[in-house]
């Protein structure tokens, strides 16, 4: 505006010739004044954010500038079903979700902060639904309209704790898009109002959750942890299961289900399905239902994972188990740790690691595998079996012999360290198959009762292994080792010399006192000396 009216001057000048216009009056206060007035069109954005509920097809009559600027003027209290219809903008529903979900993680939704506080309300509200519920009451209506409104944008439900027993009709029925869904039935603090009845999944929870599975056609992911599903609920749940060719990943862990339940739920594994993940731990599947998983598993094409931790299928039923692994082509990650597998599994693991050329990952953790009577009683034989075994395989620990130098040293060492296990043994071939194995890169035999050495050796082979596959240097590794071990080596000995320090002065200290309380002492016995002295004197006289 200053320069069209500096060109308009000019203009006015020479139009007129010598007549010399009037300078315009300046009006110093308005130009110190550094808070202005909101124009007209900031006015008018802020009435029509105060009043957006009223207006239709705001996208249409804003610019996009204008439209952010009334986006950010919105109450962040705004009622949910007209919001989740009204409202796509990411950076309000950012600043909402902060709002009221602190601890909100987007990348687990989507990367949408829409889908996030969508989904996260929806979730609190069904966490929020009372034991005794009515199908007429307004709470309920409530809950249909933010399904409605939400339909389109949620995907995922985690429902932590659902204290009521109601049928979840109306939510698989209006979420066209629901791919994983996890829910616990029953409360997580109850306080002193404990009740048996308050937990787990009933026979009719496990009805209407199967005609829901059965109807679904979106469904991959279902996740029933902690709700001591039985036998007789896998029966009912089975019901919709079959159905379900769509899912992927099935988590049953932490529940009740025994050998019956596991010969069901091996069906899954058939190739009608395609389970990619089985996780069923903490149970109490004995060796028949891992029998049932195990030929199953041996013409299964597609699951890739399978837990079975915290169970109780012993020797018996994780050897068939590990003789149908010999075929498989597909299982990666095996977990059977706290299974109470003895050395009498040791054959069968040990062909099974020989002949399975998938199997990446292997969790043994938590097994009585070795007993120390066991390993005892090779003596000589033993130690001399086992630096010719380690030597003959110093090309398959490569690695390992160029840490210990020559392959001399290599022998020496493991005769001094493994002394007593003779690697003729069966767990001797165990350590050699774990350590010629190219295709395990993670394994896990912690509390398994093996001397330190050898597991520490095996670690450090699969370990090595695991980062040559993914081509990290293993001597840069091994040196990143060495120094954090230094530093804390150097640690240790600073505190130390702190704590020696310290007792240092504490000594001192007592020993000035000791020292002050020695001459005072001696000069109390003197002051005696002279008084008994003086008494004497004073008898004599």
């Amino acid at each position: 505006p200053a320069q069209a009216l500096a060109r308009r001057r000019r203009e006015l000048a020479k139009m007129t010739g010598n007549i010399k216009l009037k300078p315009p009056i300046p009006f110093r206060a308005l130009e110190k004044v550094r808070v202005r007035p909101n124009s007209l069109v900031q006015i008018c954005l802020k009435r029509v954010a105060e009043h957006f509920l009223s207006y239709d097809g705001l996208d249409k009559k804003l610019g996009k500038k204008q439209l952010e600027d009334v986006y950010a003027m919105l109450n962040l209290n705004m009622s949910l079903p007209e919001a989740a219809t009204r409202i796509s903008d990411e950076n309000y529903w950012k600043r909402r979700t902060q709002a009221k979900h602190r601890n909100a993680q987007v990348e687990k939704h989507g990367m949408s902060w829409k889908q996030t506080y969508l989904e996260l309300d929806f979730q609190e509200a069904l966490e929020r639904l009372p034991v005794t519920f009515d199908y007429s009451s307004p709470e309920l209506e409530d809950l249909r309209q933010q399904v409605t409104a939400s339909r389109l944008h949620i995907y995922q439900l985690t429902v932590g704790q659902f204290p009521s027993h109601i049928d979840l009709s109306f939510l698989f029925d209006a979420l066209p898009a629901l791919c994983s869904f996890a829910i616990t039935f029953g409360n997580r603090r109850l306080g002193m109002d404990y009740e048996r009845a308050m937990f787990g999944m009933k026979i009719s929870d496990a009805q209407y959750l199967a005609r829901n599975i059965r109807v679904s056609q979106t469904l991959v992911s279902l996740s029933l942890p902690c709700n001591m599903i039985d036998d007789e609920l896998v029966k009912v749940l089975m019901g919709g299961l079959s159905y379900a060719h769509m899912l992927t990943h099935l988590d049953l862990s932490h529940n009740k289900i025994g050998d019956r339940g596991a010969r069901r739920l091996a069906s899954l594994l058939d190739p009608d399905y395609c389970l990619g993940s089985l996780d069923l731990s903490d149970n109490l599947i004995h060796a028949n239902g891992c029998m049932h998983l195990g030929a199953h598993l041996a013409e299964n094409v597609t699951c890739s994972a399978l837990n079975l931790r915290l169970n109780r299928c012993e020797d018996n039923g994780v050897s068939h188990l590990f003789q149908d692994l010999c075929v498989n082509k597909c299982l990666r990650m095996l977990n059977i740790s706290c299974n109470d597998l003895t050395v009498r599994c040791l054959p069968y693991m040990n062909t099974m690691i020989s002949e399975n050329a998938t199997l990446t990952e292997l969790d043994l953790s938590a097994n009585p595998l070795y007993q120390p009577e066991e390993g005892e009683g090779a003596g000589a034989e033993a130690s001399g079996s086992l630096s010719q075994t380690l030597l003959a395989g110093d090309s398959i620990l490569g690695a390992v012999g160029s840490e210990l130098g020559a392959a001399g040293e290599l022998g020496a060492e493991a005769q001094a360290s493994l002394a007593g296990i003779s690697m003729s043994s069966q767990f001797g071939v165990f350590a050699r198959c774990l350590m010629r194995s190219n295709a395990l890169l993670r394994i896990d035999i912690r509390q398994c009762g093996l001397p330190p050495e050898l597991a520490e050796r095996i670690t450090t082979t699969v370990k090595h292994r695991e980062l040559r596959a993914k081509g990290i240097p293993v001597e840069a590794y091994e040196r990143s080792k060495i120094v954090q071990k230094e530093k804390e080596e150097e640690e240790e000995e600073a505190q130390g010399e702190e704590g020696e320090g310290a007792e240092g002065e504490e000594g001192t200290e007592g020993g000035e006192g000791q020292g002050e309380a020695k001459e005072g002492g001696a000069e109390n016995e003197e002051g005696g000396g002279e008084q008994q002295e003086e008494k004497v004197d004073a008898a004599e006289n």
